[in-house]
């Protein structure tokens, strides 16, 4: 399996729990900063996953880059193609298959569980890392997942997967990522730390996220 991962150079560009998962493939790195992949790269490659960016697709903030990222999405979802997309990944989904994503008065910080509906698979549950700035209304005719009060935060249709939980990310990655944006100590030093006790629990987020790639695997990649 050939992924293309699609992310920033330095910012929520880690794999963090990923990488278990990851090792088993031959994976591409792909950095906004350098636009749009190109045909060939994508042609390439089986399985395209979107990571967290500080950019946005809400209506009113999407910039040129996000919406040609948009478009890209787009493309290869209608292919059939498999795809993940985790928070700004979702979000990119969302607009791609004719969701919504608006802008929320505040960012929403919290490492919690989310609300299942009957179809998500029980590992979603959590808890899980969840920062965002920007809520998804889920395409009509995806499946939602998963909600909480403000938001869809896991959807799926075909073989795309939209995750809006920060899945990935360990304590380390999320100290890092919360450096790279500039997020005080006050903001998020309650989050890592939950998150580091979880790391110790005796079913971890590093396994939680185990099951529902086989999930996933299961479901988009056979």
């Amino acid at each position: 399996m050939r992924v293309l991962v699609i992310a920033h150079r330095s910012v929520a560009a880690e794999f963090g729990y990923l990488e278990p998962w990851l090792d088993t493939m031959t994976v591409t790195r792909h950095a906004r900063e350098d636009g749009p992949p190109s045909s060939t790269l994508l042609a390439h490659n089986d399985l395209m996953l979107v990571l967290g960016s500080p950019g946005s697709v809400a209506e009113g903030h999407c910039n040129q880059a996000s919406a040609d990222e948009i478009a890209t999405v787009r493309t290869w979802v209608t292919q059939d193609r498999p795809y993940l997309g985790l928070c700004f990944g979702a979000q990119v989904l969302a607009c791609a298959l004719g969701g919504t994503v608006t802008r929320m008065p505040r960012t929403y910080r919290a490492y919690t569980e989310l609300a299942l509906t009957p179809q998500a698979p029980p590992s979603l549950q959590g808890p899980w890392v969840i920062w965002h700035e920007d809520a998804i209304t889920a395409p009509t005719q995806s499946t939602v997942l998963a909600r909480l009060p403000h938001a869809d935060l896991a959807f799926r249709l075909g073989r795309a997967w939209a995750l809006q939980p920060h899945v990935e990310v360990s304590s380390a990655s999320l100290q890092r990522m919360a450096t790279a944006l500039q997020a005080t100590t006050e903001e998020t030093q309650s989050l890592i730390e939950r998150l580091r006790d979880s790391e110790q629990d005796s079913n971890p987020p590093s396994a939680r996220l185990a099951v529902l790639l086989e999930e996933f695997s299961r479901a988009a990649l056979a």
